[in-house]
């Protein structure tokens, strides 16, 4: 008999906390299924293979990870760059750990992961843009703060809410900083 009193959706949530709690190798039809305490069958039922529930996974990680969060931030009255590095640092970093060492050993979950890591910096270089910042400062910009964003993620670091604050304004500061004017050199000719 088919139990299926579980949804896709709590499958996938399920997933979810298992990937971040144990890593990729808990992402299987039988091990979830003893989780939940229900039958391989409901697994089956709403997925078609373990492929297709790591699909659905990586889907609701892009979701949570980018496009509600952007969402969230295109909604705010507040100083969007500030905001979004204020979500990005406040969150729980598991489940970005989680689905980076997955990436290390799967390739739809890189490509999820460059997927979402693009779409970022693109976003990024959208506000750094709208707050006046250059073109090409704002591409060199957009990776610097994605990289230091996925260095705190990847690290076991804490903040606590006052370190937090000021972490977040300061980084907001050094993004917003005009570019520096290099002289130029004037290279003789031999």
């Amino acid at each position: 008999m088919i139990d299926n009193r579980l949804g896709p959706a709590e499958w996938v949530k399920a997933g979810l906390k298992a990937l971040a709690k144990s890593g990729f190798s808990a992402l299987k039809a039988d091990t979830l299924a003893h989780r939940l305490g229900v039958s391989r069958g409901s697994f089956y039922w709403h997925f078609t293979d373990v492929p297709a529930f790591h699909a659905a996974l990586l889907r609701r990680w892009r979701e949570i990870a980018l496009e509600n969060i952007i969402e969230e931030i295109e909604g705010t009255p507040d100083d969007r760059l500030e905001a979004l590095l204020h979500r990005a640092f406040a969150g729980g970093p598991g489940i970005e750990r989680a689905v980076r060492a997955w990436a290390t050993a799967d390739a739809r979950a890189r490509a999820a992961v460059d997927a979402v890591d693009m779409e970022r910096i693109r976003y990024l270089r959208k506000l750094l843009i709208d707050a006046g910042i250059p073109a090409d400062a704002a591409e060199a910009r957009a990776h610097i703060m994605n990289w230091t964003y996925l260095g705190f993620a990847l690290s076991s670091s804490k903040l606590d809410r006052d370190a937090l604050k000021e972490i977040v304004r300061d980084l907001s500061q050094l993004a917003r900083l005009k570019p520096m004017q290099l002289p130029q050199v004037v290279r003789s000719r031999r």
